[in-house]
């Protein structure tokens, strides 16, 4: 009898929270829905991926009863230009969250344009004030939303960090890094394997929890795991019109404990932290439903 590993559905846990968020974005908003969180929303550029992304957050916006402003530049927009963008919507009340859709074109120092968003705003948690807070694990940090919402998803399933051995591969300033200062913070062990990790494959198959952001697709096969691992799925690329991530699922799938499916896992998952963090900053965390 083939091995059946648990599937981390992102779908399902979203589905539960986000009954706890639009609660708490009724309470905010009143009986007469006269005052709505507001989310700015800044792109630049027509990418197919970037388009992808911001469907999905209008969409959600508009399911939890949350406002959002999408402002579309071309590629040619200057970044002074999107330096007074971003110092408008700082200066509005109206407005509690904003967010720069990356990448940007290279033309543009994405850190300088990050920066220049008010921390509190800062609901991506990407700006370098909010960066330095959840390196140093701070309460007030805000995580970038990728990070809360595995975070979340292993909450959901009752996986603890604490004690576990976390291998990240990957180490972009995205996923990568923030996710292992995350996990750091929750007690795990972290190991970072990257491009120039000798024998990855020695270090992934030690991990009690393995993470994957390479955004290499399908590269993580059997070779890489191990029975009893949980494996998170970070990656998703579209090959020949399927989306996939950077795990193998068919490959893995009767070797693992758990894992994340592509789609309808991780992705799930970062939507619903963003609008978290978004309604955090509205009320506070302490304001969260149990």
């Amino acid at each position: 009898m083939s091995h059946i590993p648990q599937i981390l559905d992102g779908r399902i846990a979203r589905a539960e929270l986000k009954k706890a968020l639009i609660e708490r974005v009724s309470r905010y908003s009143g009986s007469d829905n006269s005052k709505r969180p507001r989310l700015v929303i800044i792109q630049v550029g027509n990418r197919d991926d970037s388009n992808y992304y911001i469907r999905a957050k209008k969409k959600f916006a508009a399911e939890i009863g949350v406002d959002e402003k999408h402002l579309q530049f071309g590629d040619d927009v200057t970044q002074d230009e999107l330096l007074r963008v971003i110092e408008t919507a700082n200066n509005d009340v109206g407005v509690q969250g904003i967010i720069v859709q990356l990448p940007l074109p290279v033309s543009i120092n994405k850190d300088a344009v990050l920066a220049a968003i008010a921390p509190k705003k800062d609901v991506d948690g990407l700006g370098a004030v909010n960066v330095s807070k959840w390196l140093e694990a701070r309460e007030d940090a805000i995580l970038p939303a990728t990070i809360r919402g595995v975070r979340e998803l292993l909450q959901f399933y009752n996986i603890p960090l604490a004690g576990k051995h976390v291998v990240m591969m990957g180490r972009s300033s995205l996923v990568g890094k923030p996710m292992a200062a995350m996990c750091l913070g929750e007690n795990a062990t972290v190991t970072v394997c990257h491009s120039k990790t000798l024998d990855t494959a020695k270090y992934t198959k030690e991990a009690d929890i393995l993470i994957v952001a390479i955004g290499k697709p399908n590269h993580i096969d059997a070779s890489y795991v191990r029975k009893g691992q949980i494996v998170i799925d970070v990656g998703i690329t579209s090959v020949e019109g399927k989306l996939v991530g950077d795990v193998d699922f068919d490959s893995v799938k009767g070797i693992v404990e758990a894992i994340t499916p592509v789609p309808g896992g991780v992705g799930q998952m970062t939507v619903l932290a963003l609008f978290e963090n978004l309604i955090d900053a509205v009320l506070g965390k302490a304001d969260m439903v149990e």
